[in-house]
């Protein structure tokens, strides 16, 4: 009846006080959505509650955690240090699968940061480049219409020419600003997320483990120190 009525929590907590360890990875298997269930489970399994002697559902726990990546490596960590019975040994694999991705993630992260620094590299040598060279546009055809170009064309930096009356009124490169508008809408967004000092604090709240760390490097990402970093300059300029 508990779990036709989505009652998982009063299932869960017959397990609790009669120790069934097996009845317990059934009811989080079969309430497949609340992947909560799980993370309890570890930490009830681990605990000396639990009255010990189940190594074999804790590393079906950790398999499932694993898979769907439900708990942060140090937060697993943190939970197993309860438990009297679990050794290193014991969950070696596990420990061993989280260090390999680990460390192909920060692989990834260091390519993609490579590939960024030799692109901020060469987009500041094209600013350079503007500033201090001239520019020759040698298009002879409007990349709106296909036409001939005529005077009065409008020349872009980026290299697309126009004829006047096939410039939009906004004066931006039709053909770049379907990429670009979008990434200054974005950035927008993140600078006013980055402003809101409460929402900042009840996500640094709501994380656990290393999740703070994490919910930190998001926001910095977002720039939410650029703020206050910019108001500083402000004021150093001003005195």
């Amino acid at each position: 009846a508990a779990e036709k009525l989505h009652r998982h929590q009063l299932l869960m907590h017959w397990c609790f006080e009669h120790k069934d360890a097996r009845r317990l990875l059934e009811v989080c298997k079969r309430c497949g959505p609340d992947q909560s269930l799980w993370v309890q489970a570890l930490s009830f399994l681990a605990s000396p509650e639990s009255g010990g002697g189940h190594l074999e559902e804790i590393q079906e726990v950790l398999r499932h955690i694993e898979d769907s990546d439900l708990m942060p490596l140090l937060l697993v960590i943190e939970t197993l240090r309860h438990s009297e019975e679990v050794t290193i040994g014991d969950v070696r694999p596990y420990l061993q699968a989280q260090y390999k991705r680990l460390v192909d993630a920060l692989a990834t992260s260091r390519g993609k940061s490579s590939q960024d620094r030799h692109e901020i590299v060469r987009m500041q040598q094209e600013i350079v480049q503007l500033r201090t060279e001239a520019k020759e546009f040698q298009t002879t055809r409007c990349f709106q219409c296909g036409l001939t170009l005529d005077v009065p064309a409008v020349h872009f930096f980026c290299g697309h020419s126009y004829h006047a009356y096939c410039t939009p009124s906004d004066g931006t490169c039709p053909k770049c600003s379907s990429g670009a508008l979008p990434k200054l809408s974005l950035k927008e967004q993140r600078e006013a997320s980055a402003r809101n000092v409460e929402d900042f604090f009840k996500y640094l709240q709501g994380g656990a483990g290393d999740h703070g760390v994490q919910a930190m490097g998001e926001w910095c990402k977002f720039g939410a120190f650029d703020a206050g970093l910019e108001a500083g300059m402000e004021a150093f300029e001003d005195d």
